[in-house]
């Protein structure tokens, strides 16, 4: 079965648990090491459940395409890049500052979970990996129907040690999104 169809089936369950759903995209580049950089791209579907006026926890899937090197050396014999197309799926907790503010809020939030790509990330190493992330941000008319949030985030991919290599990468991405509540 191929991994967005079991995405989407464990999404059914949880859309009758949610108070609000997020689309958002992100996009950003790892930090250049010696086996290279990758640039990725991100589109976020995050169904949620509000705990508290301060606290959300939502499941978040994520079909990504990372540009990546082809060699686990880089670029240095001259391997060129790959395109890598992958889908992480996540649990998500998001704290809000200053709740009474109707114009904007502040947030942070940390997710972890497994992260599945059609060919090894970074190359040599596993199509099997983690994703670990956490990052802060604004939301802004938090109290209007359609609030937009907008953020940093950094991303730490690697298989947490389940490949003999584990490189990983780090990543530096802007998240833009908007929420719809029931």
């Amino acid at each position: 079965m191929r991994p967005s169809v079991v995405v989407l089936l464990l999404l059914f369950p949880t859309m009758a648990l949610a108070q609000h759903l997020v689309v958002s995209v992100a996009g950003g580049q790892s930090h250049r090491t010696w086996h290279g950089q990758a640039d990725i791209e991100a589109l976020n579907l995050e169904i949620g459940k509000t705990l508290s006026p301060r606290t959300e926890i939502a499941f978040v899937a994520s079909p990504m395409n990372l540009w990546q090197p082809r060699s686990w050396f880089g670029d240095q014999f001259g391997d060129g890049n790959e395109n890598v197309r992958a889908l992480a799926a996540s649990l998500l907790v998001r704290y809000r500052l200053n709740v009474d503010s109707s114009r904007i809020q502040f947030y942070g939030d940390a997710g972890i979970g497994p992260m599945w790509a059609e060919k090894a990330i970074p190359a040599s190493t596993s199509r099997f990996n983690f994703s670990t992330q956490f990052g802060a941000g604004v939301v802004l008319m938090p109290h209007a129907r359609f609030p937009v949030l907008a953020g940093y985030r950094f991303q730490h991919l690697s298989n947490g040690g389940y490949s003999p290599r584990n490189p990983g990468f780090n990543i530096s991405a802007m998240v833009v999104g908007v929420q719809f509540r029931r």
